[in-house]
């Protein structure tokens, strides 16, 4: 999905002049070359070709069939690398090439829905003002009323039934004590209490992956609950689910009475926001047995960093793997939480904050601080 309208150009005079359109005089976007050898935006030579069938600049015959999406990497990594600001939010050195990501994960002006919008929550608005919204949103607050509340035309018996068949059949091909994997199922939170029966209680699986699948709140608090005196559940991983903040906030809580076994949680791409990292540094100070923690690839800022830093600074000596990689609200901001962790936490063993906005000047500070560790990875 392209959002050009909602960024413009930092230094635009500064811009390289082979990376614009002669046509529009932006930036390429899918830039396409001609025949004749110029390039073009593909929107731009497609609307141009529409009432003149030659080339905008050398006035050579052209044919819509023979344009070709440009392969060239070096201008392809020069135009990802342009620096854009958000016109909603006006946040600003956010690569091009991660532009949709910022809209479509981090900015707080962007229109979004309810995360139980799939069960009849109308709620639109701002993100910055989801939390609000969802903290007191009765679908995401009732899990009997959110089951109750599926359309009838959305699912049908017919489909459920089958559906929850499929899972039972493919759950059922694992032995006891296993590894189960329901990948891209598309489970939702509707299908958790079968999955929680069949995989977690049946066959004691020590290792659950639910990634890529439509879990966003009621599944995850159900599943919060099923890990309570847990004694088999060693890794739980929900990557690639949109969770919500309170789902996120109920499985921290649980996870912070240590009466669970659950060594390793992978919560990579799940739209986890500084609140939600919050809520997770919080299980932190208290919890025993997670080991690792996956955070990539979501919208974790400074907020976020300084509560997780603070927490593993002062309080957690059990956590060995901490994943923050690609968080793009990670930046020099962050460096003194991040020194400070690194320096005075003693159980960690590896770190990942490569891709995020940390520049070299910080990443060397980084380094530093972690050279004399024996058997430790720093990853930038």
């Amino acid at each position: 999905m392209s959002h050009t309208l909602e960024y413009e150009y930092e230094n635009e005079l500064s811009i390289d002049s082979e990376l614009i359109c002669a046509a529009c005089l932006n930036p390429f976007i899918k830039p396409t070359s001609t025949l004749c050898g110029h390039i073009f935006c593909l929107y731009c030579i497609k609307l141009w070709l529409e009432k003149d069938l030659s080339c905008p600049i050398c006035r050579k015959v052209l044919i819509k069939n023979n344009l070709k999406l440009v392969t060239d990497q070096s201008l392809l990594k020069k135009l990802d690398q342009l620096q854009v600001q958000c016109t909603l939010c006006h946040q600003a050195h956010i690569k091009r090439k991660r532009f949709d990501y910022h809209i479509d994960n981090q900015c707080p002006k962007i229109i979004v829905s309810c995360s139980a919008a799939d069960i009849k929550c109308s709620w639109k608005g701002q993100r910055i003002d989801l939390q609000s919204h969802e903290m007191n949103c009765s679908y995401c607050l009732n899990p009997k009323l959110a089951i109750h509340q599926v359309p009838k035309n959305k699912i049908t018996p017919k489909f459920t039934n089958s559906h929850n068949l499929k899972i039972e059949n493919l759950i059922n091909r694992y032995p006891l004590y296993s590894k189960i994997s329901l990948n891209n199922q598309y489970l939702n939170d509707n299908d958790i209490s079968v999955v929680i029966s069949l995989a977690i209680i049946n066959k004691k699986c020590k290792i659950l992956d639910l990634g890529h699948n439509q879990i966003v709140s009621q599944g995850i608090i159900q599943l919060a609950e099923s890990l309570t005196n847990n004694t088999t559940l060693k890794m739980l991983s929900l990557h690639q689910n949109s969770l919500s903040e309170i789902g996120i906030q109920y499985l921290s809580t649980k996870l912070s009475l240590n009466n669970s076994a659950l060594k390793w949680l992978d919560l990579e791409s799940t739209d986890l926001n500084d609140n939600c990292a919050a809520y997770l540094a919080i299980m932190l100070k208290t919890n025993k047995s997670i080991t690792g923690l996956w955070l990539s690839n979501n919208r974790i800022g400074y907020h976020g960093v300084e509560m997780l830093a603070l927490a593993l600074t002062y309080y957690n000596t059990t956590l060995k793997h901490l994943d923050l990689e690609n968080n793009q609200g990670i930046n020099d901001s962050c460096l003194n939480y991040l020194i400070d962790m690194l320096a005075q936490n003693r159980s960690l063993k590896e770190v990942y904050l490569n891709d995020c906005q940390l520049s070299m000047s910080s990443k060397t500070k980084l380094q530093t601080t972690v050279d004399t560790k024996q058997n430790f990875h720093l990853f930038l």
